[in-house]
């Protein structure tokens, strides 16, 4: 008896079927993956602080890193002024100063994260400027030092001081420094005025502190994580600014904010790796790591992808060598160095390189130095398979007809096709 399987018209329904799920999961995953996103880029801790007559400066944090301005203006539906975040790399903590408005003038901002706008509910977020300048007598600022919780790993955090109701802020450097130039936003301050410190480092913890203005200058290091009581400490009578990797200049205007700039680490204290640079690649799986550094500096040495390290230190001329006991198997490997600058700061160099082992020939030779063709390759033939008259033929499948194939199979395209264009328009 023959079957009647009608192949094509099982495949337009097996399209049609493969279409319809493939539409429903690139529709779904894009959600999925959209809310994500916008979940772990929304700004959290949004705060206004360092308010003048014409400025103010927005703080907020992210749940991964991130980058983003805000957009501001002077109502709810001119929000035509874009304000650049502090910084060029991407951060878990974030801040942005509004320039230029006018006195005691209403703000209205928005914050574009990860090119995503977001406001606060539904509304922009509002602010308003000082209703004057300051006039400011003296030079009082705040300065410190922000570390992870480990307490030797520089934090990268905002640092926020409340004095009287006035909030001020400031983004530490990436050597966990900071300075707040206190007597731009406020120059009355009474010596038993409580001031109150707050950090947020973002994913990093937070932490927090009470201290009077007398040592407001040189703020202990604060280690997030943990609660500090200052109000102990004895009043600091150096008129000098604190030692710090910080340039502070003599005057400060407030159209270019407080900025804190980076100077170089003298070269005698400095550590250097120079046997291997960014990315190279290297023949052999016992490599050998040198350099230079400060004498009788202490230096961790980590090859993190074969867990191998060392502690050493440098000698009376501030060299140092080190390979490590194992050797390295092919592939991509990282070594990084650790210690401490003259100042107990902790510092790092990580240089990326490849192990390339020496490839033999791709096959082996064999004894013989030549090779001896086969004169008379002379083809055997073989017995044809044969079948006998009992052999039963199997059923031979009926084509049908092509009609409802072919609806099934231009349904399919239709979904499949309307699917990819829901899911690029929502990508948009």
């Amino acid at each position: 008896m023959r079957r009647n399987i009608k192949l094509p018209t099982i495949l337009g329904i097996f399209i049609l079927l493969i279409s319809i799920v493939a539409g429903i999961y690139l529709i779904n995953s894009k959600q999925v993956f959209k809310l994500a996103a916008d979940v772990e880029a929304l700004p959290k801790n949004v705060r206004v602080s360092n308010i003048t007559d014409s400025s103010v400066t927005i703080t907020w944090t992210t749940d991964i890193e991130s980058s983003g301005f805000v957009k501001w203006g002077k109502s709810e539906l001119s929000l035509s002024k874009i304000a650049q975040e502090e910084g060029t790399e991407k951060n878990t903590v974030h801040s942005a100063s509004l320039m230029g408005a006018e006195v005691a003038e209403d703000i209205f901002f928005k914050i574009n994260s990860n090119g995503n706008d977001y406001n606060n509910g539904g509304i922009p977020w509002r602010a308003k400027t000082a209703p004057g300048k300051i006039q400011q007598k003296s030079n009082r600022i705040a300065s410190g030092t922000v570390l992870k919780s480990d307490g030797f790993t520089p934090a990268k955090s905002i640092v926020y001081l409340s004095i009287n109701g006035l909030v001020l802020s400031a983004l530490t450097s990436d050597e966990g420094n900071y300075v707040i130039p206190i007597s731009i936003y406020t120059d009355n301050i009474p010596d038993n005025t409580l001031i109150e410190m707050s950090l947020q480092g973002g994913v990093l913890g937070t932490s927090q502190a009470v201290i009077y203005p007398q040592t407001i200058k040189s703020v202990p290091t604060i280690i997030l994580g943990k609660t500090y009581d200052f109000r102990s400490l004895p009043p600091t009578d150096d008129t000098s600014l604190p030692e710090s990797n910080l340039s502070i200049p003599e005057s400060v205007k407030i159209s270019s904010r407080f900025e804190i700039t980076k100077t170089e680490t003298p070269v005698n204290n400095t550590v250097k790796l120079e046997s291997i640079d960014e990315g190279e690649i290297i023949t052999t799986t016992d490599p050998e790591f040198f350099g230079t550094g400060p004498q009788n500096t202490n230096i961790e040495v980590l090859v993190e992808s074969e867990l191998q390290e060392i502690e050493l230190t440098t000698d009376s001329q501030g060299k140092w060598n080190w390979s490590p006991p194992n050797n390295l198997e092919p592939g991509e490997h990282k070594v990084t160095l650790k210690w401490r600058d003259s100042v107990g700061i902790l510092r790092t160099i990580s240089r990326n390189f490849i192990i390339q082992a020496a490839e033999g020939p791709a096959f082996e030779s064999t004894p013989s130095a030549t090779l001896t063709p086969n004169p008379s390759a002379t083809p055997t033939s073989k017995p044809l398979a044969t079948t006998t008259s009992s052999a039963t033929a199997p059923p031979v499948p009926e084509t049908g007809s092509l009609t409802p194939t072919m609806g099934l199979f231009i349904m399919g395209i239709g979904i499949l096709m309307s699917s990819v264009f829901v899911w690029n328009k929502s990508n948009a």
